[in-house]
């Protein structure tokens, strides 16, 4: 059910997790492979802005084009209430 956003990246899945502290999670496949942090932030505050509203926290997981999304994350990223996104790679 990937649903392809600016031409940049595609959302694979989105799914609902937690109970006193709402989260969201977004999959998302990047359509190049190289991003730079910036970029990251601005797919994960758009996310934010238009699915995230309604939960404590939205949650991207990046994959590069060609990795399994079952599998390890290229970065992972953060925006809460406050509308600021945060970046960060394991």
């Amino acid at each position: 059910m990937a649903v392809e956003r600016d031409g940049n990246y595609s959302v694979v899945v989105m799914r609902d997790f937690g109970k006193a502290w709402k989260r969201r999670t977004a999959r998302v496949m990047l359509k190049k492979p190289s991003v730079t942090e910036e970029e990251l932030k601005n797919i994960t505050l758009q996310l934010w802005e238009e699915n995230g509203q309604d939960v404590d926290e939205m949650i991207t997981v990046f994959f590069l084009p060609g990795m399994n999304t079952d599998s390890v994350a290229y970065s992972f990223g953060s925006c809460m209430k406050d509308g600021i996104p945060k970046i960060s790679y394991r």
